[in-house]
């Protein structure tokens, strides 16, 4: 009961000391969520301290790290964005390449554009675009506004990839997809044939 008890005490403290930018983000929900190097595993933790027992996380066969996979499962889920729908993201943006720098300056796993940079880091606390948990956090909460303005995922996607202003541009012309839109949307159906497959294993 003692070490339990240890456990979210250490937890909690590691939370408050190495990770507050979550609890200065706009919240989508009232977690937080973090990658300890005392769990081992992400975990989801409540604004109240709460540990939010772990859900069905299943690793897709990707190029990434499981615990990293966990840990876009986690926010995927506080953002309330599907997990395969972020994965395919992550898979178009960059490969799975988390140290990648395009030549038009857009960073890391999602690749996020250096001109949102400061913005983001006022936003959510991100200093390093590089660092792949960073990344994703910049990455999700971009997404997560996009999905509160637009209910269509091509147009989400459509906006991400070429900001609001361009993909309004191809919506008065009354074009909703794109080529990239529709390749973002096909590795999420091989993702969740792939979830779904293992599920009947």
């Amino acid at each position: 009961m003692f070490s339990v008890a240890l456990l979210i005490g250490v937890l909690i403290g590691f939370l408050f000391a190495k990770v507050p930018i979550w609890f200065s983000t706009p919240e989508p929900t009232t977690t937080a969520v973090l990658y300890g190097a005392y769990t081992g595993q992400a975990v989801k933790v409540q604004s109240d301290g709460t540990i939010v027992q772990a859900g069905d996380f299943t690793p897709l066969n990707v190029p990434m790290d499981e615990s990293l996979q966990e840990y876009v499962y986690w926010m995927a889920d506080a953002y309330e964005v599907d997990f395969t729908f972020l994965m395919a993201l992550i898979r178009n943006e960059s490969n799975f390449q988390a140290d990648v720098i395009s030549t038009t300056n857009d960073y890391g796993l999602m690749q996020i554009n250096q001109k949102n940079h400061e913005w983001l880091s006022n936003a959510v606390g991100v200093t390093d675009f590089l660092d792949p948990y960073q990344n994703i956090q910049a990455g999700i909460y971009i997404l997560g506004t996009l999905f509160e303005k637009y209910d269509d995922p091509h147009k989400v996607l459509m906006a991400y990839n070429m900001g609001e202003s361009g993909a309004s541009k191809l919506w008065d012309q009354g074009i909703y997809q794109s080529k990239y839109s529709q390749r973002v949307i096909g590795y999420q159906e091989t993702y969740i044939k792939e979830l779904n497959g293992n599920d009947q294993m």
